[in-house]
């Protein structure tokens, strides 16, 4: 017969009731504040008519999402995690998980469509207040959590189609912070204890959300099982970004994605040093992570991995191109040339969306993306080589190159390919001109869409229904001004 006790994991597997997790300025709020709060929360769910088995966490405060957090866990509810709060997003998890409550900020209303979907719950806010027997009465000891226990099922970004949900467990998603911690190597206190102080004394600061998978791990898992104090800040604009590091204590780490960095590096914003930063999501130009490095004086390390298998590996860009697998994590490479990471605390085996080479049994570099193979008319390249082409010419400050939905060849035409670019006083001609100096006529972007801003989500992705809005918009205003001549 199995040990319960080794069945299990502490909720907090530091056990530490009284160690800070959150901090608002000069508010700081410790697990007991976040147990309790979560237990009240919990009574509310409880208090409804039926069964609640799924929550769609919307929160978009730290502290409120990690309450939210902890009482599906508590009460053994699955946290729907979307990429987005758009209507239709949330409909569709709705009409796919039956017996779902919204949990949402007080102070953020709905999109009032949603209000007859689905019970809505709005999550208590932390109290400072409660006494040492309050505390006693309310949280006389850290849960225990079974390692199988189904937490959270994490939907992807939607950049190459429909949203899909991947289910994490408890058991998997404390050792991913556990090696996480590790790979990156950022302790400040270490014990003897497998599962204890791991990232103790670091204090993050997020730009990504909650509901996304790195921001999940990197920032609400770190909190809660890797010991760093969280803050409830997500700024996005630079200004707020640097406002906010600079309210922090050190050493500080400030996770994000390469658009908030080359953002927040082309500000004229005043910048406390940083001793660590983490940066995941799109590729990372070398350039960049050396600028970060000079200007915020701290090492910036590179996450690799996806919803599907969590972090996986880890490298330091200005140290070198090659990426270190995390402790368990394996890939293997199929006859057919398929790359399948298992082990460790991913949880099944995942074919890799991208063409990697292995350097050795641990390490590997990346080729690019499967997907962003290009053939046209029997030429060759990738969609990686044809942004970065774009980027270099003069004036074009971002910019990137897709394969429009109907873009597959057809009556004998060839596939074409589709840009965005946003390049203050340039024409679509003049870049047009840049390109062909450089690329195959093949591959010449028709349309090429300007913009002042780039269609970015909150973790500086840009998603497959935002690029077909773009050409949407596009396609209109081109029938309306032929119409009105």
């Amino acid at each position: 017969m199995s040990d319960a006790r080794s069945d299990s994991i502490p909720l907090v597997p530091d056990g530490n009731l009284d160690r800070v997790v959150l901090l608002d300025g000069d508010q700081r709020w410790t697990v007991a504040d976040v147990l309790a709060s979560a237990q009240e929360l919990q009574e509310s769910l409880g208090a409804l008519p039926g069964p609640v088995k799924h929550l769609v966490n919307l929160a978009g405060r730290r502290d409120q999402f990690l309450v939210g957090l902890v009482a599906g866990i508590l009460g053994a509810q699955v946290s729907l995690m979307p990429s987005t709060r758009s209507r239709g997003a949330i409909r569709d998890l709705l009409a796919d998980h039956p017996n779902t409550v919204i949990l949402h900020d007080g102070d953020q209303p709905l999109e009032p469509t949603l209000t007859a979907c689905a019970p809505q719950v709005a999550i208590p806010p932390l109290r400072q207040t409660r006494s040492q027997a309050e505390y006693a009465r309310q949280v006389p000891q850290i849960p225990r959590i079974p390692r199988g226990q189904l937490i959270a099922r994490v939907f992807t970004s939607g950049t190459t189609g429909k949203p899909r949900g991947h289910d994490k467990h408890w058991g998997r998603l404390v050792a991913n912070t556990r090696v996480a911690a590790d790979a990156l190597d950022v302790h400040h206190r270490r014990t003897d204890n497998a599962h204890q102080d791991r990232l103790v004394g670091i204090h993050l600061l997020g730009t990504v959300p909650s509901q996304h998978m790195y921001g999940f791990e990197s920032l609400i898992l770190a909190a809660l099982c890797g010991g760093a104090t969280l803050s409830v800040d997500q700024p996005f604009f630079p200004g707020d970004i640097a406002a906010s590091l600079a309210a922090l204590p050190s050493p500080r780490m400030l996770v994000t994605t390469p658009y908030h960095l080359h953002h927040l590096l082309a500000s004229d914003c005043a910048l406390p040093p940083c001793e660590h930063m983490l940066c995941a999501t799109a590729p990372l130009e070398p350039r960049l992570a050396a600028r970060a490095e000079q200007t915020l004086g701290g090492a910036l390390q590179e996450i690799y991995g996806s919803t599907e298998t969590g972090q996986i590996a880890v490298r330091q860009p200005t140290q070198g191109a090659d990426w270190r697998l995390m402790e368990g994590v394996d890939l293997e490479v199929t006859a057919s040339g398929e790359v399948i990471a298992s082990g460790g605390h991913v949880e099944r085996p995942v074919a890799l969306a991208d063409c990697i080479e292995r350097v050795d049994a641990r390490r590997f570099r990346l080729i690019g993306r499967l997907a962003n193979q290009v053939n046209i008319a029997g030429k060759r390249s990738s969609i990686e080589y044809l942004n970065a082409t774009l980027r270099a010419i003069d004036g074009v400050e971002d910019g990137l190159f897709f394969r429009p939905r109907s873009a597959g060849a057809s009556d004998g035409q060839p596939e074409r390919l589709a840009a965005v670019v946003r390049g203050p006083g340039l024409t679509a001609d003049a870049i047009r001109r840049a390109l062909r100096d450089r690329l195959d006529p093949v591959f010449l972007p028709r349309p090429l869409l300007l913009v002042d801003q780039m269609p970015v989500n909150a973790t500086g992705k840009i998603t497959r229904d935002a690029l077909d809005t773009l050409l949407t918009d596009s396609n209109d205003s081109d029938h309306q001004q032929r119409d009105a001549s």
